[in-house]
């Protein structure tokens, strides 16, 4: 038996926190959740499990307490670095710059924190901001952070984030893991970017509302890969002199802005970026409420650009957790799916193909619009997709709260033309704690879960 395995065990068998005091046993749930080994919800749980209207925002307020304690026993406390002094822009002595690094799939990304500024009442905002480089395919490479092309650009973001960037805010600026692999699209970066944002908004006060993400060059495209992968955790994403094409229509409530000069044609950047800021133009146009974009090309600009402008257009935006229509193209990237995307969820993450989901919540008729799909086949260099079946690989699950319906009143939900849910719906601690486990935001979590048969 390993530590691990062992501490468990013992864990289990005694039920008490570290120094005697006794687990309960939502807390013994939510742990064995956390590190992966959800138990069965037991009887005690269930016995006032129901919540009615007013009761939910303080049992959202509770549960989260008690998740953030739990994360705390359980070391979570510990992975980031604290929020720094504030960095003084126009002072000879910036504040001094501490390092860490963080870890997945054998990986070590080394990374900073930066503050601008005073926190707000509702927590920082945080800018996630990706630097340029990218991928030393060389022999002679020293180290996984061996390249000094990507260690000097990731020092321009410290500098940009001090004397440039505008915006009052947390900054966190990571260096590419590995120089051999230097995308920010690979999964290694993806787990490393969600278990981050976790923990900042648990320990370093970030409001789960105010998440942006932003890169320049290389780190422009991988803004352009994990904003629409990631869309559901960000209130705004912003692609600096580096331009291509994504898959626009999960970005149907992500705010999204591209940077570029107008004579930035290496790669084709330019052109990659007018034809990413067309199709979500051809979005917003058949779906005028969803879709802002921005593409700002920059006159007599090359390469180099005034890299000012993007956060301080990303940091107006609030992410609205609950839109009122969640578009959701559900694929894989580096081997990766997500299983949830907003107030959409799947019973089985994908293993294959692509699926595509459309939801609508419908007020003024207490109804919700789904349709789910997979994509068996595209045509043509647009990637038309041609072959659609009903999606019968997994379940969908649609989430509730009162701000999106009336769940005093009964809630009708249609999935692909078929009415499969009338009736009175249930809010539920238990519901609320799973969802909040799942995602760790307590915005996400959701006292409602209907999950929906064809």
């Amino acid at each position: 038996m390993n530590s691990l395995s062992a501490f468990l065990a013992f864990a289990c068998s005694c039920a008490v926190y570290a120094g005697g005091e006794k687990m309960d046993d939502e807390s013994w749930w939510m742990e064995s959740a956390m590190v992966g080994r959800p138990e069965r919800v037991s009887d005690a749980l269930k016995k006032e499990d129901l919540l009615e209207k007013n009761d939910v925002k303080p049992a959202q307020k509770l549960l989260w307490q008690r998740y953030k304690k739990v994360a705390t026993r359980l070391g979570w406390n510990r992975h980031l670095l604290p929020v720094p002094p504030a960095q003084q822009p126009n002072s000879n002595r910036p504040a001094q710059i501490k390092f860490s690094q963080l870890q997945a799939d054998g990986m070590d990304m080394p990374y900073v924190f930066m503050r601008k500024g005073q926190k707000p009442e509702a927590g920082w905002p945080l800018f996630i901001c990706l630097h340029g480089g990218g991928q030393y395919n060389q022999r002679d490479l020293a180290g996984p952070h061996g390249w000094s092309v990507n260690n000097s650009e990731w020092q321009a973001q410290m500098k940009l984030t001090r004397r440039v960037y505008k915006p009052d805010g947390l900054y966190f600026i990571p260096r590419m893991a590995h120089d051999r692999w230097g995308r920010w699209w690979m999964k290694h970066n993806i787990h490393i970017f969600t278990k981050m944002i976790k923990d900042a908004i648990l320990f370093n006060e970030v409001d789960p509302n105010r998440v942006y993400i932003m890169g320049i060059s290389q780190g422009g495209y991988g803004t352009c890969h994990l904003a629409p992968f990631l869309a559901d955790q960000f209130a705004a994403a912003g692609a600096m002199a580096g331009g291509m094409m994504t898959v626009t229509e999960n970005l149907r409530n992500l705010p999204f802005r591209s940077d570029i000069g107008e004579k930035d044609t290496m790669f084709d950047r330019i052109n990659l970026a007018k034809k990413l800021h067309a199709s979500l133009g051809s979005l917003k146009a058949k779906d005028p409420k969803g879709y802002e974009n921005v593409l700002a090309i920059q006159k007599g600009r090359g390469h180099g650009i005034d890299y000012s402008l993007s956060p301080s257009w990303l940091e107006p935006h609030i992410r609205n957790p609950f839109p009122e229509r969640v578009v959701w193209r559900c694929y894989a990237k580096d081997g990766i799916y997500r299983d949830h995307f907003y107030w959409v969820s799947l019973t089985e993450k994908p293993k294959s193909g692509e699926f595509e989901i459309v939801a609508t919540l419908d007020k003024p008729a207490n109804k919700v619009l789904v349709t789910a799909e997979e994509v068996q086949g595209r045509t043509g260099k647009e990637g038309e997709v041609v072959l659609r079946q009903p999606l019968i690989s997994s379940h969908v699950i649609v989430s509730l709260n009162d701000h999106m319906l009336d769940l005093d009143r009964p809630v009708t939900i249609e999935l692909n033309g078929k009415t499969v849910f009338h009736g009175k719906v249930k809010r539920s601690r238990i519901t609320m704690m799973q969802n909040l486990v799942k995602r760790g935001d307590i915005n996400y979590a959701f006292p409602v879960n209907v999950e929906l048969w064809n």
